[in-house]
Protein backbone atom coordinates (compact mmCIF):
# COMPACT_ATOMS: atom_id res chain seq x y z
CA UNK A 1 0.00 0.00 0.00
CA UNK A 2 2.82 2.31 0.69
CA UNK A 3 4.15 1.72 -2.76
CA UNK A 4 0.76 2.55 -4.20
CA UNK A 5 0.60 5.75 -2.15
CA UNK A 6 4.14 6.64 -3.20
CA UNK A 7 3.28 6.02 -6.86
CA UNK A 8 0.11 8.12 -6.51
CA UNK A 9 2.09 10.86 -4.84
CA UNK A 10 4.61 10.75 -7.68
CA UNK A 11 1.78 10.86 -10.22
CA UNK A 12 0.21 13.80 -8.37
CA UNK A 13 3.59 15.58 -8.17
CA UNK A 14 4.27 15.00 -11.89
CA UNK A 15 0.69 15.96 -12.73
CA UNK A 16 1.01 19.11 -10.63
CA UNK A 17 4.34 19.86 -12.21
CA UNK A 18 2.89 19.41 -15.73
CA UNK A 19 -0.16 21.48 -14.74
CA UNK A 20 2.07 24.30 -13.40
CA UNK A 21 4.20 24.16 -16.58
CA UNK A 22 1.05 24.22 -18.73
CA UNK A 23 -0.45 27.11 -16.76
CA UNK A 24 2.86 29.03 -17.02
CA UNK A 25 2.85 28.56 -20.82
CA UNK A 26 -0.82 29.40 -21.15
CA UNK A 27 -0.38 33.24 -21.11
CA UNK A 28 2.32 32.98 -23.79
CA UNK A 29 0.12 30.72 -25.90
CA UNK A 30 -2.87 33.05 -25.47
CA UNK A 31 -0.68 36.01 -26.27
CA UNK A 32 0.67 34.30 -29.41
CA UNK A 33 -2.85 33.37 -30.50
CA UNK A 34 -4.16 36.90 -29.89
CA UNK A 35 -1.12 38.33 -31.64
CA UNK A 36 -1.86 36.21 -34.75
CA UNK A 37 -5.50 37.32 -34.68
CA UNK A 38 -4.40 40.96 -34.31
CA UNK A 39 -1.84 40.61 -37.13
CA UNK A 40 -4.45 39.10 -39.44
CA UNK A 41 -6.94 41.83 -38.57
CA UNK A 42 -4.30 44.52 -39.05
CA UNK A 43 -3.20 43.04 -42.40
CA UNK A 44 -6.82 43.08 -43.60
CA UNK A 45 -7.19 46.71 -42.51
CA UNK A 46 -3.89 47.64 -44.16
CA UNK A 47 -4.99 45.94 -47.37
CA UNK A 48 -8.28 47.87 -47.34
CA UNK A 49 -6.40 51.12 -46.62
CA UNK A 50 -3.90 50.37 -49.40
CA UNK A 51 -6.74 49.76 -51.88
CA UNK A 52 -8.50 52.98 -50.83
CA UNK A 53 -5.25 54.92 -51.09
CA UNK A 54 -4.55 53.50 -54.55
CA UNK A 55 -8.06 54.42 -55.67
CA UNK A 56 -7.72 57.94 -54.28
CA UNK A 57 -4.34 58.34 -55.96
CA UNK A 58 -5.76 57.27 -59.31
CA UNK A 59 -8.67 59.68 -58.91
CA UNK A 60 -6.24 62.49 -58.06
CA UNK A 61 -4.22 61.69 -61.18
CA UNK A 62 -7.37 61.80 -63.30
CA UNK A 63 -8.47 65.09 -61.71
CA UNK A 64 -4.99 66.57 -62.14
CA UNK A 65 -4.89 65.62 -65.81
CA UNK A 66 -8.35 67.11 -66.37
CA UNK A 67 -7.32 70.28 -64.50
CA UNK A 68 -4.13 70.45 -66.55
CA UNK A 69 -6.15 70.26 -69.78
CA UNK A 70 -8.50 72.99 -68.52
CA UNK A 71 -5.60 75.19 -67.43
CA UNK A 72 -3.94 74.78 -70.81
CA UNK A 73 -7.18 75.73 -72.60
CA UNK A 74 -7.56 78.86 -70.47
CA UNK A 75 -3.92 79.82 -70.96
CA UNK A 76 -4.34 79.36 -74.72
CA UNK A 77 -7.39 81.65 -74.72
CA UNK A 78 -5.41 84.25 -72.77
CA UNK A 79 -2.49 84.09 -75.18
CA UNK A 80 -4.88 84.41 -78.13
CA UNK A 81 -6.33 87.57 -76.64
CA UNK A 82 -2.97 89.01 -75.60
CA UNK A 83 -1.09 88.27 -78.78
CA UNK A 84 -3.39 87.51 -81.70
CA UNK A 85 -5.92 90.25 -81.03
CA UNK A 86 -3.29 92.79 -80.03
CA UNK A 87 -1.41 92.18 -83.29
CA UNK A 88 -4.59 92.82 -85.25
CA UNK A 89 -4.25 96.54 -86.04
CA UNK A 90 -7.93 96.89 -86.95
CA UNK A 91 -8.99 95.38 -83.64
CA UNK A 92 -6.59 97.58 -81.67
CA UNK A 93 -7.85 100.66 -83.54
CA UNK A 94 -11.41 99.79 -82.51
CA UNK A 95 -10.45 99.63 -78.80
CA UNK A 96 -11.40 102.84 -77.10
CA UNK A 97 -13.30 104.05 -80.18
CA UNK A 98 -15.92 101.34 -80.52
CA UNK A 99 -17.76 100.93 -77.23
CA UNK A 100 -18.95 97.39 -78.04
CA UNK A 101 -15.40 96.19 -78.90
CA UNK A 102 -13.97 97.89 -75.81
CA UNK A 103 -16.65 96.39 -73.55
CA UNK A 104 -16.11 92.95 -75.10
CA UNK A 105 -12.33 93.25 -74.61
CA UNK A 106 -12.71 94.37 -70.98
CA UNK A 107 -15.15 91.53 -70.26
CA UNK A 108 -12.79 89.02 -71.88
CA UNK A 109 -9.84 90.33 -69.86
CA UNK A 110 -11.89 90.17 -66.64
CA UNK A 111 -13.00 86.63 -67.41
CA UNK A 112 -9.52 85.41 -68.36
CA UNK A 113 -7.88 87.28 -65.47
CA UNK A 114 -10.27 85.65 -63.00
CA UNK A 115 -9.59 82.19 -64.43
CA UNK A 116 -5.89 82.93 -64.39
CA UNK A 117 -6.21 83.83 -60.71
CA UNK A 118 -7.73 80.40 -60.00
CA UNK A 119 -5.53 78.23 -62.22
CA UNK A 120 -2.14 79.93 -62.40
CA UNK A 121 0.75 80.07 -60.00
CA UNK A 122 1.36 83.13 -57.85
CA UNK A 123 4.24 84.25 -60.09
CA UNK A 124 2.03 84.11 -63.17
CA UNK A 125 -0.79 86.03 -61.48
CA UNK A 126 1.65 88.69 -60.25
CA UNK A 127 3.18 89.01 -63.72
CA UNK A 128 -0.30 89.30 -65.30
CA UNK A 129 -1.22 92.04 -62.80
CA UNK A 130 2.04 93.86 -63.56
CA UNK A 131 1.36 93.61 -67.31
CA UNK A 132 -2.27 94.69 -66.86
CA UNK A 133 -1.33 97.72 -64.71
CA UNK A 134 1.29 98.80 -67.20
CA UNK A 135 -1.12 98.26 -70.09
CA UNK A 136 -3.74 100.42 -68.36
CA UNK A 137 -1.18 103.21 -67.88
CA UNK A 138 -0.94 103.68 -71.65
CA UNK A 139 -1.89 107.35 -71.38
CA UNK A 140 0.85 107.98 -68.82
CA UNK A 141 3.97 109.95 -69.71
CA UNK A 142 6.30 107.10 -68.68
CA UNK A 143 4.71 104.55 -71.02
CA UNK A 144 7.23 102.59 -73.13
CA UNK A 145 5.71 100.34 -75.83
CA UNK A 146 8.77 98.09 -75.65
CA UNK A 147 8.13 97.50 -71.93
CA UNK A 148 4.59 96.22 -72.56
CA UNK A 149 6.03 93.63 -74.97
CA UNK A 150 8.74 92.63 -72.48
CA UNK A 151 6.16 92.20 -69.70
CA UNK A 152 4.01 90.13 -72.05
CA UNK A 153 6.99 87.89 -72.85
CA UNK A 154 7.73 87.47 -69.13
CA UNK A 155 4.07 86.53 -68.59
CA UNK A 156 4.26 83.94 -71.38
CA UNK A 157 7.37 82.40 -69.77
CA UNK A 158 5.51 82.16 -66.44
CA UNK A 159 2.56 80.51 -68.20
CA UNK A 160 5.00 78.06 -69.81
CA UNK A 161 6.16 77.08 -66.33
CA UNK A 162 2.55 76.61 -65.21
CA UNK A 163 1.71 74.21 -68.04
CA UNK A 164 4.44 71.83 -66.98
CA UNK A 165 7.87 73.22 -67.83
CA UNK A 166 8.83 74.34 -64.31
CA UNK A 167 12.56 74.04 -65.01
CA UNK A 168 12.47 75.78 -68.38
CA UNK A 169 15.63 77.47 -69.54
CA UNK A 170 13.69 79.52 -72.11
CA UNK A 171 13.34 83.17 -71.26
CA UNK A 172 11.56 86.30 -72.46
CA UNK A 173 14.14 86.89 -75.18
CA UNK A 174 13.49 83.45 -76.67
CA UNK A 175 9.79 84.25 -76.90
CA UNK A 176 10.41 87.73 -78.28
CA UNK A 177 12.66 86.28 -80.99
CA UNK A 178 9.78 83.96 -81.92
CA UNK A 179 7.21 86.75 -81.91
CA UNK A 180 9.20 89.62 -83.44
CA UNK A 181 11.42 89.55 -86.49
CA UNK A 182 13.60 92.44 -85.33
CA UNK A 183 13.98 91.76 -81.61
CA UNK A 184 17.74 91.40 -82.04
CA UNK A 185 17.87 95.18 -82.64
CA UNK A 186 16.26 95.94 -79.25
CA UNK A 187 17.37 93.03 -77.11
CA UNK A 188 20.38 94.71 -75.55
CA UNK A 189 18.90 98.19 -75.13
Amino acid sequence: MEILISVLQLIIIFGGWFLVKYIKKLPDQLHAKNLKVFENKLNKQLEVFKNELTTDLELMKINESQLHIHKTEEFTKLVEVLIVKMLDKDYVAQLGKNQRVTKEYNQTMLNLGTKLFFFASDNTVKKFVEWRKYNLSIEGTNFDPKQIIILLAELIVEIRKDVGYEDTICNKHDFLHIMLTDWHKYENQ
